[in-house]
């Protein structure tokens, strides 16, 4: 009788997870204008508003272009579209895993007083990134239209990559939001993972500098991540290994969330 109820009460949990998943994304008009407003109130009082992305962007990638396209004795023009496109997907990346460990913590106030799906939370914050990305994909896409390298017959894999990268993110915010409203050391310790992964991670050096250690590359996650929309965006095609990978994560990592929320959603709110 006992194992019966605990199956009955794990596939409760299941569900509940699916449901508030569902109702996160139902909920599409809320967390939209909530992220709206967070990037409005970010640049409030600013000449330039949100196009400071735009110019802080362009400012890093000419400082980074002069001095790395010497050291790796790289033409400007192959080197600068393939790190601006580097620089682009680490923003997003980085800026996902930063600002999702407080993404429960942040929205305190609205998880005491309401009861709504904790994804309209998870959700606002995807998209808050994603309005960024977007912003200083204007720099990306000028710097790739003046030095010849966008291709239209690639575009779509690029759109693809895009879409895998945003479906990443979704499930990376959502375990970071868990486990930092639980644990308040975890925004330390992701800030110097993050220093760790930028210097190992191909951004700004090719795979191909490695030489014999070009492993280190191959096998990380986050050179798939970016390859799949860094190469389309240069005219060319990933090896399929980075979509295996990619979509494997993906996979994996949507599924740990169901189980992970299922299990402690509802201790969230008496952890905050």
């Amino acid at each position: 009788m006992s194992a019966n109820y605990l199956i009955i009460k794990k596939r409760v949990r299941l569900t509940t997870a699916f449901r508030d998943l569902t109702a996160g994304i139902e909920a599409w008009r809320l967390w939209s204008k909530l992220a709206q407003q967070d990037l409005v109130a970010r640049y409030q009082r600013s000449w330039l508003g949100p196009f400071w992305l735009v110019f802080s962007a362009a400012i890093f990638l000419i400082a980074l272009s002069i001095v790395y396209s010497t050291l790796f004795h790289m033409e400007i023009a192959e080197y600068v579209p393939f790190l601006a496109m580097g620089i682009l997907c680490w923003g997003f990346i980085s800026g996902v895993a930063v600002e999702g460990v407080s993404t429960f913590v942040e929205a305190e106030t609205y998880i005491r007083q309401v009861s709504v799906s904790l994804f309209i939370y998870v959700f606002r914050v995807l998209y808050r990134n994603i309005l960024i990305f977007l912003h200083q994909f204007i720099v990306a896409l000028f710097v790739l239209a003046l030095f010849g390298k966008l291709r239209l017959t690639t575009v779509p894999l690029a759109v693809l990559g895009l879409f895998l990268l945003f479906l990443q993110a979704g499930w990376i915010i959502s375990l970071l939001a868990i486990v930092g409203a639980r644990f308040r050391d975890l925004p330390q310790i992701v800030t110097n993972v993050l220093q760790i992964l930028f210097f190992i991670t191909p951004i700004f050096w090719e795979p191909s500098l490695l030489g014999a250690k070009r492993w280190i590359a191959d096998y990380n996650p986050l050179n798939s991540v970016i390859s799949i929309i860094r190469e389309p965006f240069l005219g060319h095609v990933p090896i399929l290994d980075h979509y295996w990978l990619v979509l494997g994560t993906n996979a994996f990592g949507w599924l740990l969330i169901v189980v992970v929320y299922s299990r402690f959603s509802k201790r969230i709110v008496y952890w905050l």
